[in-house]
């Protein structure tokens, strides 16, 4: 098989296989999905600092039984002129190897797609060796859903054509696979001064909340979160609902259930979430 391996071990998680194992062992949900298609938000931060919101996401999901998870990552790198039009990567290959074992890509799938998406989807690796974000939440994959294959995208900040394209893409995936669950892998902001940073938190919060659109507010500087084009695609999707059901926040080492109103810190910071979006 031709397997990619991991490149940011050591980094983002643990290198050691037994250490890795016990940072993602399953823990009790705090709340829960009930069925797919269902979707969860969670942060693409080092285990230093994302540990309990990566599980707090995935522990909410692990009653469901997906026979597929596709996993929504943010490219902040700039895209290669090369690789236009396209504005969607997957990596080729058959899977990635990470510490506690392998995890496989649905291949027939990722080629159908990549077939008729020719126009904005592309098989492209040196992302993913660049981007740590897929990479670091595979091991959490792997340890609620074993077996289960992964099917990673990234992509940048797209406009409302491309998020169009980007939903019909997920909609083509919800329809040939019933049972499969979206994984955005995102901060609530960029890094910013403390103030607006959790003005800016509060406000994200408040619109996936409310299943209100992203994309303008993105535009305005109201809301800066590098999963935006990843949540306002779902957002187009006709199963479930709209909303989402927030579980905590974290920012430095301080956990809330809701962004409080402010933050003091003097140097800047970025919010991280564990979020739900499931039945209507």
């Amino acid at each position: 098989m031709n397997m990619h391996k991991s490149e940011h071990h050591a980094i983002f998680y643990p290198q050691d296989k037994d250490e890795l194992e016990e940072a993602c062992t399953k823990r009790e949900p705090k709340k829960s999905l009930t069925k797919l298609p269902a979707s969860i938000l969670v942060p693409h931060a080092s285990y230093d600092w994302s540990l309990d919101l990566l599980h707090d996401g995935f522990a909410g999901a692990q009653t469901l039984h997906p026979q597929l998870v596709v996993l929504l990552g943010s490219l902040h790198q700039e895209q290669l002129q090369g690789d236009l039009p396209c504005f969607i990567f997957a990596p080729s290959g058959d899977g990635v190897s990470i510490p506690t074992g392998k995890v496989l890509f649905p291949t027939e799938l990722r080629d159908e797609l990549t077939a008729r998406f020719s126009d904005a989807l592309s098989l492209q690796d040196s992302y993913f060796i660049e981007e740590p974000c897929i990479e670091l939440t595979l091991p959490m994959i792997h340890s609620y859903f074993p077996q289960v294959p992964v099917l990673p995208f990234l992509m940048g900040n797209l406009d409302a054509r491309q998020v169009r394209t980007l939903s019909a893409l997920l909609s083509q995936i919800a329809e040939e696979t019933k049972d499969v669950l979206f994984v955005v892998s995102a901060n609530v902001t960029a890094i910013l001064p403390s103030e607006i940073a959790t003005e800016q938190a509060r406000q994200f919060a408040s619109l996936l909340k409310a299943g209100a659109p992203l994309l303008e507010e993105q535009r305005h500087g109201k809301v800066s979160s590098c999963g935006i084009s990843a949540l306002e695609a779902l957002r187009g999707q006709t199963w479930g609902s709209s909303h989402w059901d927030f579980i905590s926040f974290q920012c430095k080492d301080q956990k809330f259930d809701e962004v409080p109103d402010t933050f003091d810190e003097k140097d800047k910071i970025v919010w991280h979430c564990a979020a739900l979006r499931g039945e209507a």
